[in-house]
């Protein structure tokens, strides 16, 4: 009876039925989306306050009043527009990133049951992850461990190794590590910060880590390595190989793996080339023989929020695992492999290969069309790969997969080198570096669908990369054909550019060169064709002067001419507002030409200039020679003015000039008015004269004016009061028709 009572009980609850409790599941967590992107999508909506957005306000105390749902999601949202500059965020028009997504509320859903069900339930989905991973990834023998951190499986990895190598770590810890110090080396020195992060994490001192000289090809000197620090006492326990790395790629994969377990040295592998493992049949050989690999598979397949996963060698290994935490499942919190669990059964094992397929069939297309650039250099691709090996191949069985890590091309990196390439065994120089900085910010500002990114590499350069393996917006299913021919359209017109402008520069330099009053300035990272910087007179040095032009100019030498390339640059953008203001690594100012075409004029461009300086020199030495014209017509009148005072106090007697007798003189006897003639000095003939003309009026015959002729001013000084002092006008001098 009691249990017919029961029955309706269980019914009536919400949600018990598995599928009723799916659907509230997934309309609970679809409808907090919607929101989110609703709220996303109306920033022109009400606006919160700066004081409650998170960028604007400071960390405090928690309300005393809850918030409603929509109104945490408004915060949250207005708080992500803000953080994304007005992008919003990347919609989920995919159904597996949205499953993705939902997913992560599931996994904190089922933290809800009792403790046995959930571990259970916990343990069959880890298990299934694992089982599939390993099939899809041609990992015999191994088991999946995922984690949110991708250095976090490495650093387990590396627990589990000391573990095996110090059986006594167990009881002893630290102790056990004296009488033999571990070793780990690592291939590339592009993750010694990442295992300087284990060693930091298990309490090991830096000098644990050894980066293997890359230029080792024989499986005789990597050997000699291991016996080398076997010799002096310390233990090789892991080699973090990336398979991309020059070492690993001049040994076979298999032979790497043989001399590793040769001596006893558990061998990881990383790198995105280990993405094709996914491609091989399962019926090919298997996997070289790695004993874990680091996977990052929600990049590979384009599905955000998916765990990262490690895959481990775990036959008789079961229980050094567990003491490394690799095989130990926690969904108190959350269970961090549903995710990935989900979007494994969403895909199926035929979409999830195709996703990975397609990225490398787009590389390839990528590869083949760019290698018909001349003036580019593909530096992804090795030179010593002599034959040619599809993509579509891997997926053969008869495919050998010691070839597979040379076969697919995960990355594409490429470097502008102009026609006439540079030494290729060297670093570029830095002005094309400055043009691949150019090409690269070109390219992403043109074509934004493909994430692009500039590289400094230490041998070579500025080089562009393109790894679409580390991008969710370059995936198999966001990227399009359309895509690919837009880039490599965009390419082809912006190296046509480039190639317009290098070959323009060498002339550029050459008519500066033949140009005493130009001088080339390197500007840093500029990437036209560079700057001209017009030297004035007195700071021109002969061309034979070596020892001369090797000297650097002094802060005076510096300051006039700068002084007079900001003149020259101001007469020019009176000409053509393209003209601009460059300075060189030397502090000097210059003529800034960017890129040019094949049509470009450069000998008129630099003629302009040379013109333009040269008419600003003219204009100098114009004014200087009215100064001393000018200073010498003074002299000349204040002397003449003084000869003709003197002579009139003659004329008129000495007495009359003496005090209080002179005064008494002119009254008895009044003088004539005399008036001292001034003067007017002519600026075109540089002639002084009496300034009588000044005053005379035109006769009628001569008062048409020619408005053709040019006017002449003239500098006319008198001397009214008949003393030393004489006053300086300029009078245009009346101008008349014969």
């Amino acid at each position: 009876m009691a249990e017919e009572q029961s029955t309706p009980a269980i019914e009536n609850v919400p949600g018990s039925n598995p599928k009723d409790l799916s659907q509230v599941v997934q309309g609970t967590a679809e409808n907090l989306l919607n929101k989110l992107e609703e709220n996303l999508g109306e920033q022109k909506g009400a606006e919160l306050p700066e004081d409650q957005l998170l960028q604007s306000s400071a960390p405090g105390p928690l309300d005393k009043e809850g918030k409603n749902v929509e109104d945490v999601l408004n915060i949250i949202s207005q708080s992500i527009f803000r953080e994304g500059e007005g992008h919003i965020l990347l919609k989920l028009c995919d159904r597996s990133s949205l499953l993705s997504v939902v997913s992560h509320s599931l996994s904190a859903y089922i933290t809800t049951l009792e403790p046995l069900p959930l571990q259970r339930l916990s343990s069959r989905i880890a298990t299934e992850v694992s089982i599939w991973m390993c099939s899809l990834f041609n990992f015999t023998d191994g088991a999946a461990f995922c984690h949110d951190d991708t250095r976090d499986g490495l650093v387990k990895i590396s627990r589990m190794t000391l573990h095996q190598h110090y059986p006594k770590m167990v009881q002893d810890g630290f102790e056990a590590l004296f009488s033999r110090p571990p070793v780990i080396y690592l291939t590339s020195g592009t993750y010694v910060d990442i295992a300087h992060y284990v060693c930091v994490q298990l309490g090991l001192p830096l000098s644990t880590i050894r980066v293997i000289r890359s230029d080792l090809e024989q499986e005789e000197a990597l050997e000699a390595i291991f016996n080398e620090d076997k010799a002096a006492g310390r233990l090789p326990i892991l080699c973090i190989a990336n398979v991309h790395s020059s070492l690993f790629q001049s040994f076979s994969p298999s032979k790497f793996s043989e001399v590793c377990q040769k001596n006893g040295i558990w061998l990881h592998l990383e790198g995105h080339a280990l993405a094709a493992l996914a491609l091989a049949e399962e019926s090919s050989a298997p996997t070289p023989n790695a004993d874990s690999l680091s996977l990052t598979i929600g990049s590979w397949i384009g599905v955000p929020a998916v765990p990262f996963v490690t895959l481990y060698k775990i036959t008789g290994m079961e229980e050094i695992a567990s003491f490394a935490g690799l095989s130990t499942v926690n969904p108190s919190v959350r269970l961090n492999c549903l995710p990935l669990w989900c979007v494994l059964r969403s895909l199926g094992e035929d979409q999830f290969k195709s996703r990975i397929n397609n990225i490398f069939e787009m590389m390839e297309v990528l590869n083949n069309k760019m290698a018909e650039f001349s003036s580019i250099r593909i530096l992804s691709q090795r030179p010593e790969q002599k034959e040619f090996i599809n993509v579509q191949d891997v997926c053969k069985a008869d495919f050998d997969m010691e070839k597979i890590f040379n076969t697919v091309s995960p990355a594409l990196a490429f470097q502008y080198v102009s026609i006439n390439p540079p030494n290729p065994e060297s670093r570029v120089p830095d002005y094309f570096n400055n043009l691949n900085s150019w090409l690269g910010q070109t390219m992403q500002r043109d074509c934004g669908q493909i994430p692009l990114e500039i590289v400094d590499v230490e041998t070579t350069g500025y080089v562009l990369r393109l790894c679409p393996f580390e991008s969710l917006a370059f995936s198999g299913v966001s990227l399009t054909e359309d895509d690919l021919e837009a880039f490599i359209i965009a390419l082809e017109n912006q190296t046509a550019i480039l190639n317009a402008t290098v070959c323009q520069r060498e002339k550029f330099i050459e008519l500066i060169e033949a140009e005493i009053k130009l001088q080339l300035v390197e500007i840093p990272h500029w990437a036209g064709l560079g700057g001209v910087c017009y030297i004035p007179p007195e700071q021109r040095r002969s061309p034979d002067d070596q020892e001369a032009n090797n000297l650097p100019y002094t802060d005076e030498e510096l300051h006039l001419i700068n002084h007079k390339n900001v003149q020259v640059i101001n007469q020019l953008r009176t000409l053509d507002s393209a003209f601009s203001l460059g300075e060189g690594g030397d502090g000097r100012m210059c003529i800034r030409f960017g890129m040019v075409s094949m049509d470009t004029d450069v000998e008129e461009l630099l003629a302009l200039v040379t013109k333009t300086g040269t008419d600003l020199d003219e204009q100098v030495d114009h004014f200087q020679n009215m100064e001393e014209m000018v200073r010498k017509g003074i002299q000349q009148a204040q002397s003449d003015l003084q000869r003709e005072s003197e002579e009139v106090i003659w004329q008129e007697g000495i007495l009359r000039h003496v005090p209080l007798v002179g005064s008494i003189y002119n009254w008895i006897s009044p003088a004539q008015k005399t008036q001292v003639q001034g003067r007017t000095l002519s600026l075109n003939e540089g002639k002084l004269s009496t300034s009588d003309v000044l005053y005379k009026g035109p006769s009628p015959e001569k008062s048409v004016s020619n408005d053709s002729e040019p006017h002449t001013e003239e500098v006319c000084i008198i001397d009214e009061t008949s003393k030393e002092v004489s006053s300086l006008t300029l009078q245009p001098t009346p101008q008349t028709t014969e």
